[in-house]
């Protein structure tokens, strides 16, 4: 009988330790709700999305030509977010914004550094000491590192390991420099490589955060830059636009701001807006959905200087 009770004893334990892992597994498991998906061909970049479903902007800001044809909507907000702000990019404007002082600012920056310490310069041209086109390749998978590398992380690996110097992500040490690195890229489309297995793993985590709603409003990326969201309508005294080709502009000058601001840092807003905690830029899950971002502006030109 001791025998048979001492088993029983144990059984219940086991039985016990069991139910209090599971019951720890399920509160580990956060609840998240999810937009309806739409939609979206990677491998077709900026012309991926299908038409109905991001609203048939594209025809109207796709090109110069499409954007002089579109002209006189500029300043009807019936129908200028339809031009995705396209015509306020590096060509369409003749206004000098703030985010050129940036850009000189960036350039003064990397000369310096580079001057002091060559290898800041090879580190971020792995191993090229010419920049041009380098930068519309960029979000990607270093073989090296492991790890996908946007232009902000590569300034930041190289300010580390070459020049002993924190140029944190989102500071604007790092912004400016990133801002002069994309430059020497302007007008050159963008081309992530989309053969990358580890690229397209980061997309796919990046589409789906893009769908997965967050914070006390409940909101995703996908509730305002969609049509069964709130693309094309007034919100908050803006007009969400679609999410095509929006990375090429980045890091830009932000009017609101007064200051540059990085992509993931608009990231970071766009969650602080939704009532939910923001992520400091560099975090894994901001980089996934830089890659999805920057995915669809592929075969776009890059467009910095920028002001938004």
């Amino acid at each position: 009988m001791a025998g048979t009770h001492h088993f029983s004893l144990t059984r219940l334990a086991l039985a016990t330790l069991c139910a209090v892992a599971v019951n720890t597994q399920a509160a580990d498991a956060v609840y998240r709700e999810a937009f309806p998906r739409v939609a979206i061909d990677p491998s077709r970049g900026v012309a991926g999305g299908g038409d109905a479903d991001f609203g048939a902007t594209l025809q109207y800001w796709q090109d110069d030509q499409a954007l002089e044809k579109s002209k006189p909507w500029i300043g009807n907000p019936e129908h200028e977010w339809k031009l995705n702000w396209k015509f306020m990019d590096l060509d369409h404007t003749d206004d000098m914004h703030p985010g050129y002082l940036a850009l000189e600012q960036g350039e003064k920056l990397f000369k310096f550094w580079a001057k002091r310490e060559p290898a800041f310069r090879t580190c971020l041209g792995e191993g090229k000491t010419d920049f041009k086109g380098l930068a519309a390749g960029y979000p990607k998978y270093d073989p090296k590192l492991k790890k996908i590398m946007t232009v902000e992380s590569r300034v930041e690996h190289c300010a580390k390991t070459a020049l002993w110097e924190d140029f944190k992500q989102g500071s604007p040490a790092n912004n400016q420099i990133s801002l002069y690195f994309k430059s020497l890229s302007t007008n050159m489309p963008i081309k992530v490589d989309t053969s990358s297995t580890e690229i397209m793993d980061s997309y796919r985590r990046g589409e789906k955060l893009f769908y997965t709603k967050v914070g006390q409003y409940n909101f995703s990326c996908a509730s305002c830059h969609t049509t069964t969201g709130l693309l094309g309508q007034r919100f908050r005294g803006q007009v969400p636009t679609s999410p095509f080709a929006d990375a090429a502009h980045f890091p830009t000058y932000r009017v609101g701001l007064g200051d540059i601001e990085s992509l993931q840092q608009r990231f970071m807003r766009c969650n602080l807006q939704a009532r939910t905690k923001g992520l400091p830029p560099g975090d894994p899950a901001y980089t996934d959905l830089e890659v999805f971002y920057t995915v669809l502006s592929n075969d776009y030109p890059v467009s910095v200087p920028s002001a938004r």
